[in-house]
């Protein structure tokens, strides 16, 4: 971690104090750096496309290792990520070719440019392969080459790739985490995998947290919430929330019903609603005492 913080802090003026109006170039850094830069890319040796590495967090720009003669059109073209970047207000394009290098056609220095899109895929690519904040896999969302996160308004999200990438162009590399994690966030209009929630996602999310009690149709709501986008997401979500309660209890509950059983009812209802994670914690206490 100290090696880490050194190494950010070796680099953290470089870009700030460069003459160059494309922010980032190696040409700019000083022997110390340089060196520094030479023992990041040996770790680089053997690996055809080292920005796509992502076992190893990235602590400062590097441009291309030796023997990497790509043009940024290649690198950009091989790092989906990048090539679908943005120019959205909390992308911060302008911070982001400070820390990076301008990997776009106003840099009319080929080598400069392809070094900047070197860098930009390395972070992009870290960023989109991060695990949930509760360190699972994202499933779909987990290095699909797209930085959720990014509302209408052009607002980055707290808890989503885009909202990693808005804190890295402002905070430089001390923003990505060691735990390879995306951020905690306590916004309802973020699901678990990083993704924004639309607007009936969101909906269905709060009401399905508000009829808890009724543990079939919240599941459902709470499917909807968190499925995909679109009328074919829904469906898919409210079946998977139905097959979750039958599960849960209510599959118990119809078949005691059938036989007249009022406590096998009553055991698999308190069964779903136990097991669904809308309810409080403390029914959830009150309900394994009263089981126990």
């Amino acid at each position: 971690m100290m090696a880490s913080i050194v190494a950010a802090n070796v680099f953290s003026s470089v870009w700030s104090s460069a003459p160059s109006s494309h922010g980032w170039d190696k040409r700019q850094l000083t022997s110390s750096q340089r060196e520094q830069i030479a023992q990041e890319h040996k770790q680089m040796q053997g690996i055809e496309k080292p920005e796509q590495d992502v076992s190893r967090k990235p602590e400062f720009a590097t441009g291309r290792p030796p023997g990497d003669n790509r043009t940024a059109e290649q690198i950009i073209n091989d790092n989906p990520i990048l090539k679908n970047l943005g120019h959205q207000k909390d992308i911060n394009r302008s911070l982001a070719y400070k820390l990076l290098g301008d990997w776009t056609s106003n840099n009319k220095d080929p080598e400069a440019r392809a070094d900047a899109a070197f860098n930009a895929a390395r972070v992009l690519n870290y960023i989109d392969a991060s695990l949930s904040a509760d360190g699972e896999h994202r499933g779909k969302a987990h290095g699909n080459g797209d930085l959720e996160g990014i509302t209408r308004s052009g607002d980055a999200r707290r808890g989503t790739p885009a909202g990693m990438w808005k804190d890295f162009t402002e905070q430089g590399y001390y923003a990505l985490r060691d735990d390879h994690r995306l951020d905690s966030t306590s916004d309802t209009h973020v699901k678990a995998d990083g993704t924004n929630k639309d607007n009936l996602q969101w909906a269905a999310s709060a009401a399905g947290k508000r009829t808890w009690f009724i543990p079939g149709l919240s599941n459902i709501l709470l499917g909807i919430g968190d499925s995909g986008p679109g009328v074919e997401g829904a469906i898919k979500g409210a079946k998977a929330g139905f097959d979750k309660t039958r599960v849960d209890g209510f599959d118990q509950a119809l078949a005691s019903a059938a036989r007249g059983n009022i406590w096998g009812v009553v055991k698999g209802y308190a069964s779903a609603v136990n097991k669904n994670e809308a309810t409080p914690e403390l029914v959830k206490t009150v309900l394994n005492k009263a089981g126990s």
